[in-house]
């Protein structure tokens, strides 16, 4: 028996349907499905890391890695907010929001795997393989828009394009942030062309 999430993962219109109907949770049982995707943020960036798990490792890592949490409750926050026919009440949306995390979780996860796979660079691998999350994340979010929040079609389409738009530039600046600034990035890619490693 798959789980909600996995459920949300391959038939999210339909899980969606079903899980509207459901009680709204425990105003601290909405906190589970974040606290899970930070959980898996924490393992994974430890693994790849230093390549072992402890729990002061863990506790560190969820500590500095936590904003990214927040940016996805406020990316979903901007999503759900303005969908005034959505089914059911905010918190309860978001936690159905979360509910849709499995193809990030997944990349995430496989991070420490792919990253030793010796056809490109660590960041380029990185950077190929979250087109897979992303176009999965696509539908999810369809899904939800219309089933959650109740929009037509049209509608749907417009809050999944601000949904990727969204995470596109906030993963934008985390990148470019991370590699040391455009300077950095820029220096790189151009290293990286001319097939020079200096």
């Amino acid at each position: 028996m798959l789980s909600p999430d996995a459920r949300v993962a391959f038939k999210p219109e339909a899980t969606y349907h079903a899980l509207v109907t459901e009680a709204a949770p425990a105003p601290w049982l909405a906190l589970r499905r974040p606290a899970l995707v930070l959980l898996v943020i924490a393992v994974s960036v430890s693994i790849a890391s230093v390549h072992q798990i402890t729990l002061s490792l863990l506790l560190t890592t969820a500590a500095a890695w936590g904003a990214i949490l927040v940016i996805q409750i406020a990316i979903g926050a901007v999503v759900i907010a303005s969908a005034r026919a959505r089914r059911v009440g905010f918190a309860h949306a978001l936690d159905l929001w979360f509910a849709g995390h499995l193809p990030y979780s997944l990349w995430i996860l496989m991070l420490p795997i792919l990253t030793v796979v010796p056809v490109a660079t660590p960041h380029e691998v990185m950077g190929l393989s979250i087109v897979v999350p992303l176009v999965w994340t696509t539908s999810i979010v369809s899904a939800f828009c219309r089933v959650v929040l109740g929009l037509s079609p049209a509608a749907a389409r417009r809050r999944v394009a601000l949904h990727l738009m969204l995470v596109m530039f906030v993963g934008g600046a985390v990148v470019v942030w991370a590699a040391g600034g455009p300077a950095a990035l820029l220096s790189y890619g151009l290293r990286r062309l001319s097939g020079t490693w200096m």
